[in-house]
């Protein structure tokens, strides 16, 4: 039996308590999960209802949004982040709260680049590391039987390759008075 660790926020756990009762009124569609299948038949039996956002929580999760899908290309044709956020906790009626605040990339300060990188690096890690233990237990776990080979994490082979140019000239430069061979 495999034990459930209950490490969710308290929106998760909601969710997963949809997606019990959805299952336990569906037995018949198998393991997998299809979220807008669970969504249309949580909303038309009425168990889940959005819960109201105010105009400027709604509003500053749009500006996030805009802000961290915003992209410009460098002078040296990359497309890059317009902005570099970084987090700040500030004092709120309801106690503290993290915040981000957002700065434009070339004008960044070179504490807030690094502090905007590192806090990427370290959301990129933990995707990794939480991928490697996914892998491993499936591979030890999964009721086939079957392993899959190791997986690779060094991305940079993948970086130098995405590096690489994506158009070619149609040609060698040819002189018109050289006599071709063929």
């Amino acid at each position: 039996m495999v034990e459930q660790l209950m490490r969710l926020r308290r929106g998760s756990r909601k969710m997963q308590y949809l997606i019990e009762q959805y299952k336990a009124a569906h037995s018949d569609e198998g393991s997998d999960v299809r979220p807008h299948l669970v969504a249309n038949w949580a909303v038309d039996e009425g168990i889940w209802q959005p819960t109201p956002t105010g105009p400027k929580e709604q509003l500053r999760r749009l500006l996030s949004r805009s802000l961290r899908e915003t992209y410009l290309l460098d002078p040296q044709g990359r497309e890059v982040r317009a902005s570099l956020p970084i987090l700040e906790e500030v004092m709120t009626p309801d106690g503290p709260r993290l915040l981000s605040r957002w700065y434009p990339i070339f004008d960044a300060p070179a504490t807030v680049a690094r502090a905007s990188f590192s806090l990427r690096r370290r959301r990129a890690l933990a995707d990794v590391s939480q991928l490697q233990f996914d892998f491993m237990s499936w591979n030890d776990n999964n009721r086939a039987g079957e392993s899959l080979d190791r997986m690779d994490f060094n991305f940079n082979a993948d970086l130098s390759e995405m590096a690489e140019p994506t158009t070619y000239p149609e040609g060698p430069d040819v002189d018109e008075d050289e006599e071709e061979d063929f």
